[in-house]
């Protein structure tokens, strides 16, 4: 099987449960709004009902600033219910490339994506920086071995103020830098993820 980038999977994945899971969530919203207004229009027709012909016009009046109260409100709700499952499915989406980290694709992704990196970078040197936790993939064995593939000699730098998950590569003469952490990546990715995901929600709304 040939090998696919497992973050450019996952958001193609947040985007398949965003289709899935908005339609669920959105008609129990849509649901919850049709009833707040049938309510609103139950107690209109009842006040109209007691009402006299002298107050009847104004009876209808205040049955109508009640109708369009809880449509307002109904519409509120529905695009807090949005909003909250977009959150909800981006969260997800975090956790999942959080465990993804531990799962036996994870050092295959980095090599992939250290080759990339590399020949986007181009040189004859750079700087491999990631979170001391990345020590445990990112060996020196794996270095040497892309730097092998690649032509290009890679050093590696432990920093603790970088986000665990992927690494920033940076050119020895420190005039280019690539950052491929799962942050970074999510950082690049999240304005078109995001989009998409609410225009999958706006939409069957």
């Amino acid at each position: 099987m040939p090998f696919f980038d497992q973050i450019e999977l996952l958001c193609q994945a947040i985007l398949e449960a965003g289709r899935q899971e908005a339609e669920a969530v959105l008609e129990e919203a849509r649901e919850r709004a049709a009833r707040l207004v049938a309510a609103e229009e139950a107690r209109r027709r009842e006040v109209v009902s007691r009402s006299t012909a002298a107050v009847q016009a104004q009876a209808h009046l205040e049955a109508r600033n009640l109708i369009d109260r809880a449509e307002l409100e109904s519409r509120r709700r529905l695009a807090q219910a949005k909003e909250g499952l977009l959150a909800d499915i981006l969260q997800a989406g975090r956790e999942r490339l959080a465990s993804f980290r531990q799962s036996p694709e994870y050092s295959e992704w980095l090599r992939g994506r250290l080759a990339a990196t590399v020949r986007q970078l181009g040189g004859e040197r750079a700087r491999v920086v990631a979170n001391p936790e990345e020590s445990r993939w990112l060996t020196p064995v794996l270095l040497e071995a892309v730097g092998k593939e690649t032509g290009v000699q890679l050093d590696y730098e432990s920093d603790p103020e970088v986000p665990p998950g992927g690494f920033i590569m940076v050119r020895a003469d420190g005039r280019m830098r690539y950052d491929q952490t799962f942050e970074g990546i999510l950082r690049r990715q999240g304005e078109g993820l995001r989009s998409e995901l609410a225009k999958l929600i706006w939409q069957t709304g």
